[in-house]
């Protein structure tokens, strides 16, 4: 089974207050940057869990994000089982997915209901081609504090739906936040 350690210090990121969630990608190439780029709440944790331990200084909020090939869903289902079984302080709100191709095989989408089953949520995100060539400055950022973008904009909706839920999961977690488990 494939694990990855627990940073034993805040996780070297972007300036303070830090992001509200942490982008966990299952392998290289799952989407995590263009993600982070996308969500100004967001940022990668550098493929190890964030300590959680601290909530007043590092956020304790994790998604895994895979790449629908078996090799990066078979990681997030590691990851997701080292959470379970190591009773890791840091909370995992869920998996993002994000399509490898335009049409998925039969072992991938059976695959991805396994991780999907497992996971406390999953949001999916769809075949993008242009995404994969764009550079991370390329991309629109949205700033959740400024509600959904109306009207004509340049985020797949997919991506918005996976944002709002993410923001919709850690909202949920805020009143239990710093309760002991």
């Amino acid at each position: 089974m494939t694990t990855v350690a627990v940073w034993d210090r805040l996780i070297p990121s972007c300036a303070p207050p830090g992001p509200a969630v942490w982008l966990l990608g299952a392998t290289g190439g799952a989407g995590v940057s263009t993600l982070a780029a996308f969500f100004d709440f967001a940022e990668d944790c550098q493929h190890q869990w964030p300590s959680g331990t601290d909530i007043q200084a590092e956020s304790p909020f994790v998604v895994i994000v895979a790449r629908e090939t078996i090799a990066s869903l078979k990681a997030a289902h590691a990851l997701i089982m080292q959470h379970q079984t190591e009773q890791l302080a840091c909370t995992l709100l869920g998996v993002v997915t994000v399509s490898a191709a335009r049409e998925d095989t039969k072992p991938v989408r059976q695959y991805r209901e396994v991780v999907r089953a497992a996971a406390p949520a999953h949001w999916a995100i769809g075949h993008h081609p242009g995404l994969i060539s764009a550079g991370p400055d390329s991309l629109p950022n949205w700033r959740a504090a400024d509600g959904l973008p109306q009207g004509r904009h340049h985020f797949p909706g997919d991506v918005l739906a996976a944002g709002a839920g993410i923001m919709t999961a850690i909202q949920q977690q805020l009143p239990g936040l710093g309760v002991a488990r």
